[in-house]
């Protein structure tokens, strides 16, 4: 069902209000914008399965749904669609389930595609035809909605009984632990200041550098932000670390820079006001500096035995390793280990936390502290045996 008034919605939300679970999927458009637009809402309970047309209907309705800790919120690689929720409803989805998440957990693979999980599980055959549709085009002829239906259409008896099958291996609670973990990262704002980290190759400059660097960092987001621009399109990041090393300033001195090309009047005066705060910022405020990460071959080796326990565990349960422990988690691990396992603190490697602590931390744990030895036996699904010390 097409839904492109309030009145229909509201009433569509006080019908699910009494549901156990709602399915929810977006169509949404991120070429050449800073903030994904969103375009359509897909929705569905037992039976009844509508869209929502958000350039016309106000979705605060909705807020109530996506809260409420009686309904099952069901996602398929719910992470974008959760942060422009976000955005867009003002709330954070409560009690998730993602089926993408939970197939991993029953040996379909690390990243399955709605698609395939539908196959899969349903033994149904989705047509593809309408994937590259531009979502902002309206009217959507009855095709295209009927397309974005099937995604929450056959989401619902898929998530039936991947929940029956994880009950029967006792991973349910595997699963709402992940879901709720991928939501608290999908929800996460991106931290004023800190937008310098993510550009890479830090390891060479200086405080002072890294302080006009963070500068620079923060004025690209902040235009990116305001004329709804993909960052990368306002200056690309060999830019800004070649005017950390030059420090221009005049906007002469700028434009000769290497790479630069054609600045507005606004972006140069932008720049060149953030390079002066830069280089006026007191030394005690500088960023610290960022050490080149030079592999420690102790914890290099600890981490490479950790990981075959891992890839073991991880076939045995017949999951994705890289959900029980990635490499970075087991290094911090590692190196852990190497400090003497101290209390319960693990550089903050996840391993005891939660779920994984049941699958596979526990296990580590005691590898770690020497009350168990890793044995290699060719007959046990990936060749490895924990065997605890008496």
């Amino acid at each position: 069902m097409w839904l492109d008034t309030d009145k229909p919605f509201i009433e569509f939300c006080s019908r699910a209000a009494q549901s156990p679970v709602l399915a929810v999927d977006l169509e949404f458009q991120g070429e050449g914008r800073y903030y994904s637009l969103l375009c359509l809402v897909q929705l569905g309970i037992a039976g009844e399965f509508v869209a929502v047309d958000p350039f016309k209907v106000n979705l605060a309705p909705l807020a109530a749904l996506l809260e409420s800790e009686s309904i099952c919120k069901v996602f398929h690689a719910g992470n974008q669609d959760i942060a422009i929720l976000k955005r867009e409803v003002g709330v954070v989805p409560r009690n998730v389930f993602d089926t993408q998440i939970a197939a991993a957990f029953l040996g379909y693979g690390e990243s399955l595609g709605y698609v395939p999980l539908v196959q899969r599980i349903s033994k149904v055959s989705l047509d593809k035809k309408h994937r590259f549709t531009d979502w902002t085009r309206r009217p959507l002829s009855p095709e295209q909605v009927d397309y974005a239906l099937n995604d929450v259409r056959y989401l619902l008896p898929a998530y039936e009984t991947i929940l029956q099958r994880l009950d029967e291996r006792g991973r349910t609670k595997w699963v709402i632990e992940a879901s709720a973990e991928m939501t608290e990262q999908s929800a996460k704002t991106r931290e004023i200041g800190k937008e310098y980290l993510r550009l890479g190759k830090l390891s060479g400059l200086s405080r002072r550098e890294l302080g006009v660097l963070r500068e620079l960092a923060m004025w690209r987001e902040d235009v990116a932000r305001e004329r709804n621009r993909p960052v990368g399109s306002v200056m690309n990041e060999d830019a800004l670390r070649q005017i950390c090393f030059t420090m221009p300033k005049t906007d002469t001195a700028l434009k000769n820079i290497r790479g630069i090309g054609s600045l507005s009047k606004e972006n140069t005066e932008g720049i060149l006001d953030a390079i002066r705060r830069g280089l006026a910022m007191p030394e005690k405020d500088l960023p610290e500096l960022v050490a080149s990460r030079e592999s420690d071959p102790a914890i290099e080796g600890i981490a490479s035995l950790l990981s075959a326990v891992v890839r073991s565990r991880a076939i045995a349960l017949e999951i994705a390793p890289n959900l029980l422990a990635n490499r970075d988690d087991l290094n911090r691990f590692a190196g852990w280990i190497l400090a003497g396992c101290p209390a319960d603190v693990t550089n903050g490697s996840q391993t005891l936390d939660g779920w994984r602590r049941d699958a596979i931390g526990s296990t580590l744990l005691k590898i770690g502290r020497g009350e168990a030895a890793v044995k290699i036996d060719s007959k046990v699904p990936g060749g490895i045996v924990i065997v605890e010390e008496s």
